[in-house]
């Protein structure tokens, strides 16, 4: 009996434990075309049990007795849940995720294409990976976000374009600007940082000519394009937001002048002036002149005190500024249409002076007009008013003014000072005068229409027509006050800009940019719709293109205003006098493209193309230029003996991709706006005269050239996508990753050629320079842990690229230089961003390039070494080298971001973006005109020379007067390599975390922005960096591709703490 009872009871227990779980088994495929799909993962919810699918997308799981839910996943599908029940089978069908997909089926290719059958590199981009930066700014949203652009912040002045290179140099004259379309047109009138964050539905940025072919002589410096928000078929969803911010300027190197100085004192430390007496300040404002002691002994031992006081001109320039933001959004739709309207408005002030005030309008409206097709419908309209000073912030005046001047002392009359006198410095300029008397306006209206009409006329044909506008009407006006009734001209003759009776100086703008383009698909697929033994898709593809650019400045010039009125209530006329002049600028290009494509069982694709264009400017010859294309493709994890990894590599591709794409001939000429376009390159003007009341015609310094051809790049890429599934559990269930190596040849490039004194100018333009690029990229994304709780996602994106001159038709350097700045010269085998100059000589025996020594060696006992370099005992003075040598790049060595993802339930989400610039170098030419006069911080530190220690004025000034006064010496080249805190933004959903039925989000978000850096720069910023052809990053000047890392009285960037919320209904 005993033995019986115990039998029963292990065998009851046996029962109960099998009840306890069971054993599910299944199939996951295709919802397109029902393939089996293997290493899905598939886990039991709220456990870490899991299994993933083998190579027939079978699986096995034990679950528990009853109830449960699987969660079935996997890259680029759409992840479904599905309660078990009392099943024992449970097989399930995932179909594509369209969110995922959508980020990169266009751009570069012309027509929707899965990614995974794409042979060339698309870099994109969605909008919830996008940052909310203070500026509401899509450009400034980019930085760091793409995989190989070098897309930098180089100047935080409100409006201004961030620095965009998205691989490589491919033109001189015209710039490194890629081409940016909107929803399929060209965008070429409105600047990318006029586009509203909040309505970017995704961002795709094709990089090389590889992929950039289809867009013709335009494509060479690749294409960003952006999608905007549409409406989704339902009820009215209604979503706003308010954001605002503080803004402080970055000073990173603590930038400042000296706390000490050489002048002559008398025995209380008092400052003496020339002619006797204790140095002042007379009842003009104006300083007497003390006596700067430059020479051997002199030192930055003596503070200022008594007579003096040290002002912080820095502190006295900046301001902290307020930024806002607000949004609003309706969207929603049924099942033929939809809708989606936004309203935003952006207020951002600058840390200098002004404001930018900018508000959108954006509608993008779907309508299936019939069967088969569709019209959509988008707007866009943006009024722009920006009262920034175009040309920069008067860093100059705060550094090369004395400290002992107060900027914020006003005279009797209550006005500020212009000029303190010589005695304050070789400039001893007042920049708070300037923004008194002299007031900024850009109003600019942007109307951006595009409709894009698509017919299926049945399986095999598409037919698709898009149309955009892009019309921008501006009215700049730069208001300088008459100012002969103030302090500084009654009592010192001083006065800001040319004239001292007052100017208003306008430019009204009129530009816009049509682009039409038509395309028809012709796709067979062999299989399914010819019933054929062959799995073979046949995919061809036409396109026409046309675009039209019409540019119009008028300007009008009024002098000699009234005095004693507000400069903002002055108008043109009340002027005395005025001038009005007028710039046109006008082209046209259109072009055909032709594309064949085939693609074998989802495994390997091939196409090839070409497209050809025309333009109104192409010369004498009116020749077409074409530029052929060819890619391919190879899903090696689709072959069968992959069938063994498929489970931890379930995608590997291998991608290869030839193409050319052009650059038209284009210079940019700077005016008080910005720059202006010329595209007259091929088409002879002339200057006017006058002589004995009569006029006649001379050529241009540079003359045109009717034979000019378009810039052309031609690159080849090749590259691998793949995708790894190492875990089943919660740890890095996926990881995402993309590689490209590419090479680019640029032939044909257009830049200046000197000509003999008998051609009768000084240049021509010409197809004078060949070009080389080359470089890396990679990106990875990764699921780090993944939970019912907690998800942890990680993003990295990886570039280095260098740009080198090949040649130059007739084998000569090409020097580089604007407004008294660095040295760049093309030279060819060597790198962009080559700086040319004066080494600082590191050794007494040192000899120069032809062998001899650069120091008398009879008198070596004079010198010795003071940290690493030569310096003279006697005279204080740092010994350079009397010829020029390379003194390095600015060009980084690659550029880097990380940015970590972290959410907790479906409430608190925290991101974190790190971005890392390393081996880069910046020319401090700020810092070289600061020393020149002895008003840099630096002079204040002590050295031992020849046994005496002491801050010796000879010392430093060597650096900048030696050999050549503001040379370009090696020691100004500093290392600008950084590490940033770009982002950080804690955001918590109320709606979520207490359950508001009403609410689909009331979220709270608090961000950060340039919240840390890690440098060894010096300046203000190691990210801004001067890359126009003037002293200052102006809103609107074009970018120099040849001159950048070059720190010209640089408009810094700025750190901002924001709060927001988020509502949405």
């Amino acid at each position: 009996m005993k033995k019986f009872l115990l039998l029963c009871f292990s065998f009851v227990f046996v029962l109960s434990a099998w009840a306890q779980e069971r054993v599910i088994t299944g199939k996951v495929s295709s919802a397109e075309d029902g393939s089996a799909l293997p290493g899905v993962n598939v886990i039991v919810k709220g456990t870490t049990n899991g299994s993933v699918t083998d190579a027939d997308g079978k699986y096995s799981l034990s679950i528990p007795s009853s109830g449960g839910s699987l969660v079935f996943s996997f890259i680029g599908l759409k992840t479904s849940e599905i309660a078990v029940g009392e099943r024992t089978i449970v097989d399930v069908q995932l179909g594509l995720d369209v969110t995922q997909l959508s980020e990169i089926v266009v751009t570069g290719t012309g027509v929707a294409t899965d990614r995974k059958k794409l042979a060339i590199s698309v870099e994109s981009i969605t909008s919830d990976r996008l940052p909310s930066v203070p500026a509401a700014s899509l450009d400034q949203a980019l930085v760091g976000k793409i995989a190989g652009a070098q897309i930098f912040s180089s100047s935080g002045n409100p409006g201004s374009p961030v620095s965009i290179q998205l691989r490589g140099i491919n033109t001189v004259s015209g710039g490194t600007q890629p081409l940016i379309m909107v929803d399929g047109v060209q965008m070429g009138a409105t600047s990318l940082n006029s586009i509203d964050l909040n309505n970017v539905d995704r961002v795709e940025v094709v990089q090389g000519a590889s992929a950039a072919t289809i867009y013709g002589a335009q494509g060479a410096n690749g294409v960003i394009q952006i999608f905007t928000k549409k409406g989704k078929a339902g009820p009215m969803k209604l979503s706003a937001s308010y954001n605002v911010s503080s803004n402080d300027y970055l000073n990173i190197g603590n930038l400042r002048q000296p706390l000490n100085h050489s002048f002559t004192t008398d025995a209380n430390g008092d400052i003496t002036q020339t002619g006797g007496g204790l140095l002042s300040q007379n009842s003009t404002g104006i300083w007497g002149s003390p006596i700067w002691n430059s020479g051997a002994t002199a030192k930055y031992d003596k503070p200022y005190k008594n007579n003096t006081k040290y002002y912080d001109h820095i502190s006295q320039l900046f301001r902290q500024a307020i930024t806002t933001n607000f949004n609003v959004n309706v969207s929603g739709g049924k099942d033929k249409s939809d809708y989606s309207i936004s309203l935003s408005n952006l207020k951002q002030e600058s840390v200098i002076q002004g404001a930018l005030n900018r508000t959108n309008l954006t509608t993008n409206l779907g309508f299936e007009l019939a069967k088969n097709l569709t019209l959509r419908s988008v707007t866009q309209l943006v009024y722009t008013d920006n009262s920034v000073n175009p040309n920069g912030a008067g860093l100059s005046s705060a550094i090369y003014t004395y400290p002992f001047a107060d900027f914020k002392f006003r005279a009797p009359d209550g006005s500020y000072l212009y000029k303190f006198g010589s005695g304050a410095g070789a400039n001893s300029t007042n920049p708070l005068y300037a923004q008194e008397v002299q007031k900024y306006s850009n109003k600019t209206i942007d109307i951006i229409p595009s409709l894009n009409l698509h017919y299926n006329l049945n399986k095999f044909f598409e037919l698709d027509y898009k149309v955009g506008i892009n019309y921008q009407l501006g009215d700049f006006s730069r208001n300088t006050q008459n100012q002969t009734e103030l302090a500084s001209f009654k009592f010192n003759s001083a006065y800001y800009t040319t004239n001292s009776t007052g100017q208003i100086a306008k430019a009204s703008t009129n530009q816009y940019n049509i682009n039409s383009i038509f395309t028809a698909l012709a796709k067979v697929d062999f299989a399914k719709d010819l019933k054929m033994d062959f799995p073979l898709v046949s995919s061809t593809q036409l396109a026409f293109d046309y675009r039209n650019n019409d540019f119009q400045r008028v300007y009008t010039t009024f002098t000699g205003l009234p005095s004693y009125t507000p400069i903002d209530l002055v108008n043109g006329a009340q002027a005395s006098s005025n001038a009005a002049s007028e710039y046109k600028d006008r082209f046209i290009t259109y072009g055909y493209l032709v594309n064949q494509r085939f693609e074998y069982k989802d495994m390997v694709g091939v196409s090839g193309g070409f497209r050809t264009d025309f333009s109104s400017t192409y010369g004498d010859s009116k020749q077409a230029f074409t530029f052929p294309r060819g890619d391919a493709f190879l899903r090696i994890s689709k072959f069968g003996f992959w069938d063994a990894l498929s489970g931890i590599v379930p995608e590997f591709k291998l991608r290869a991709a030839y193409g050319e794409a052009g650059t038209q001939p284009v210079n940019f000429v700077g005016d008080i706006v910005g720059s202006v376009p010329n595209h007259f390159l091929r088409v002879n003007t002339f200057n006017t005269g006058n002589v004995d009341n009569g006029s006649y015609l001379f050529p241009q310094s540079i003359v045109s050239n009717p034979n000019l051809k378009v810039e052309n790049s031609k690159e080849f890429e090749f590259g691998t996508e793949f995708s790894i599934a190492p875990s089943s559990g919660s740890w890095f269930p996926f990881i995402n990753g993309s590689v490209s190596v590419w090479n680019r040849q640029g032939t044909d490039v257009v830049w200046q050629r000197v000509t003999p004194v008998s051609a009768g100018s000084e240049s021509i333009w010409d197809n004078y320079i060949s070009l080389e690029s080359n470089g890396v990229q990679f990106s990875l994304d990764m699921d780090v842990y993944r939970s019912d709780n907690f998800k942890w996602d990680f993003v990295t994106a990886f570039g280095t690229s260098k740009s080198f001159t090949k040649n130059t038709a007739d084998g000569k350097d090409i020097p580089l230089t604007w407004t008294s700045a660095g040295t760049y010269t093309l030279r060819p085998g060597q790198q962009f961003g080559t700086l040319y100059g004066y080494r600082a000589i590191t050794s007494i025996d040192q000899k120069d390039q032809k062998g001899a020594f650069y120091l008398n060696q009879a008198n070596a006992s004079n010198f010795e070494l003071v940290d690493g370099r030569v310096v003279d005992k006697t005279s204080k003075r740092v010994q350079f080298t009397s010829d020029k040598y390379v003194l390095g790049n600015t060009t980084p060595a690659f550029n880097m971001s990380f940015t970590n993802t972290f959410s907790y339930k479906d409430y608190l989400d925290v991101s974190v973006q790190i971005d890392w610039v390393g081996g880069a170098k910046t020319y401090n030419q700020t810092k070289e005109w600061a020393y020149s006069e002895g008003l840099h911080s630096d002079y204040d530190k002590p050295v031992t020379i020849g046994g005496e220690t002491g801050a010796f004025v000879a010392y430093y000034r060597s650096f900048y007067d030696a050999v050549e006064s503001n040379g370009t010496k090696d020691y100004f080249l500093e290392s600008s390599s950084f590490a940033r805190l770009r982002n950080l933004s804690i955001a918590f959903d109320a709606a979520k975390f207490f359950k508001l039925k009403k609410f689909d989000r009331l979220q709270l978000v608090l961000t950060g922005r340039n919240l840390a850096t890690i440098t060894d720069y010096t300046g203000l910023d190691p990210e801004a960096s001067q890359n126009t052809s003037g002293g200052g990053t102006g809103s609107g000047a074009g970018q120099v591709a040849a001159q950048r890392g070059l720190d010209y009285w640089s408009f810094p960037n700025f750190r901002s703490y924001q709060i927001g919320i988020n509502i949405g209904l």
